[in-house]
């Protein structure tokens, strides 16, 4: 192995516990370090950077800001303008869809590449290292099961793009410091130069790793979904491994079948060993049962991903999970603050300039973002990022709730995005909000809830929310009322709509089995990169719109 994921773990520890020790200080030489470094920029000239010397005059100077104020200017950067938002020059664009699904591209510089390295991806080995502090390494590292993606694209002017969370193994492997060894899928494999759906390759690959020490991915919901897809393949997955052929209903391009049948030969006695297993019994515990020497599993869940999650504990069993990191396109923000621990985020000082927009009544009067050292436990805000790569005072639109402290550094547990809202009549019912009531709503009905999605329905005399549900079977009769019941219980806007005859009462629609799966593998075939795919919550493009509607199951709606 090239990396020494030890070192890197220990090294990237001590610097996160050290920055946060002084927290504030960081921060502090962050924004002036940025303001220096910028201050001949045009974004930088425009907004005075060179006069500005105290975290006020930033606040006063610079305005905040949304994607579409830095639209143009990153539009002039990729046609090739240098020294437009950042002194640095972007080396990768983040690709990030907007709720209307047109493309984002958010620049990415060197710097930020460095610390992202240092501790989206090298923190979380620290904390396997010391979770295992009683193993040797070598019984800790080794094979990784990398479930996402990472195509070579390009923008016109040669520089790399792709989504956050494969740019860190692009940049690796520009400068030769990515070593394909330490993976069980081979590179050409991870770094396909056109998007196809190699679940199936990938699959097959790790299937034939014995040794495999660890698996990999971005969302929870994707990594369970391979482990189900193994579940459901199994026969014909090992069928396949026993030929060494690629079975006919699998849907792959001539180009890949014929690269999986050269590179894995028939293997008939993995195939026999992995036969031994029960099918029938195979689903709890399945990757300690198909690899005996898995160490963790790496994947953001918790409550927005409340049944992947739980499957994932399924299929774990006692093999830790690491939440991996808090971010988005447009920048790493936290790393989760320990092994098997939910919703919980170290923000770290080095990350970029945080500030915090209040969320109760009483600070919001101050109208005055405040900074990293003022914000207190219990509380919640809009985050407000500064970042190395040309995003300055950035409203994030997420919704944060201070949880603890590691050090100066907050732990923040993520609530919700202000922009992820379905809102007939001011109501504002967002996304944390529907979780919880769907949640209660499994209960009450003593059913599981595979997957949901909502839009507004303005078909009838009153507009009402329309909700797509994958679950097992119910008692339809009463159902309606009682997510009706539920979302009253967890908005009180909502209810007093309701009481007020502003909205109708809820409506479900039950959806065929595998719906969730299905919209994924037609984002894969429509050449989506899923590496960081969330599930589908709200229902905000007609595309969205028309697939869930042609998924409903006429012979369970009341």
């Amino acid at each position: 192995m090239k990396t020494n994921y030890g070192k890197l773990g220990q090294e990237s520890m001590d610097s996160l516990k050290d920055t946060s020790k002084r927290s504030a200080e960081v921060q502090m030489k962050i924004l002036a370090e940025l303001m220096h470094r910028n201050r001949e920029t045009v974004y930088g000239k425009k907004y005075g950077f060179e006069a500005i010397e105290t975290v006020g005059e930033f606040q006063k100077k610079v305005p905040l800001c949304v994607y579409g104020d830095y639209e143009d200017y990153i539009l002039r950067m990729i046609a090739g303008e240098e020294k437009v938002l950042t002194e640095e020059p972007a080396v990768y664009y983040c690709i990030s869809s907007g709720t209307t699904g047109d493309a984002k591209y958010l620049p990415l510089t060197e710097t930020d590449l460095k610390i992202q390295y240092t501790y989206a991806y090298g923190v979380p080995f620290g904390m396997v290292k010391e979770y295992y502090w009683d193993l040797p390494e070598d019984e800790v590292f080794g094979k990784i099961f990398q479930i996402g993606e990472f195509a070579k694209t390009y923008m016109e002017n040669g520089a790399m793009n792709g989504i956050r969370s494969g740019c860190v193994y692009q940049w690796l492997d520009r400068d030769g410091q990515f070593d394909a060894e330490d993976y069980c899928v081979p590179k050409e494999v991870l770094f396909p130069d056109t998007l196809e759906d190699l679940c199936y390759v990938k699959v097959r690959f790790a299937l034939a790793e014995q040794d495999l020490r660890a698996i990999h991915g971005v969302f929870v919901n994707r990594v369970a979904g391979v482990l189900d897809y193994i579940w459901r393949n199994w026969e014909m997955l090992l069928k396949d491994m026993e030929c060494g052929k690629v079975d006919e209903c699998v849907s792959l391009s001539p180009r890949w079948r014929e690269y999986v049948e050269r590179k894995l030969p028939p293997n008939p006695l993995r195939a026999a060993q992995l036969r031994r297993l029960s099918h029938e019994t195979l689903r709890k515990g399945i990757i300690k049962k198909i690899w005996p020497k898995v160490r963790y599993v790496l994947a953001i869940g918790g409550k927005s991903f409340a049944y992947y999650t739980e499957k994932m504990q399924e299929y774990a069993g006692d093999i830790p999970i690491h939440p991996y990191a808090y971010a988005a396109s447009e920048g790493i923000f936290g790393v989760a603050e320990k092994m098997d621990q939910t919703d919980r985020y170290i923000l770290f000082p080095e990350a970029g300039f945080f500030e915090f927009l209040p969320r109760n009544e009483e600070q919001m009067e101050e109208k005055r973002p405040l900074f990293m050292w003022e914000i207190g436990i219990g509380e919640r805000y809009e985050l407000v990022f500064t970042n190395h790569s040309g995003l300055y005072r950035y409203c994030m639109q997420d919704v944060i709730e201070v949880v603890g402290w590691h050090g100066q550094a907050p732990i923040v547990q993520f609530c919700y995005r202000k922009n992820q809202v379905i809102n007939i009549a001011g109501e504002k019912s967002n996304q944390e909000q529907l979780v919880e009531a769907v949640r209660q709503f499994a209960f009450r009905m003593r059913c599981e809830i595979m997957g949901y999605c909502v839009q507004q329905d303005m078909s009838d005399v009153l507009p009402r929310y329309q909700f797509y549900l994958e679950c097992t079977d119910i008692h339809i009769s009463g159902a309606e009322d009682i997510l009706d019941d539920c979302l009253c219980r967890v908005n009180y806007e909502y209810q007093g709509c309701r009481k007020m005859n502003e909205i109708g009462k809820v409506r479900i629609s039950y959806l065929h089995a595998g719906s969730f799966g299905l919209y994924e593998e037609q984002l894969a075939k429509s050449g989506k990169m899923m590496g960081q795919n969330k599930q589908v919550c709200i229902l905000d493009t007609e595309e969205k719109k028309k697939f869930f509607a042609a998924r409903e199951d006429d012979s369970r709606q009341f």
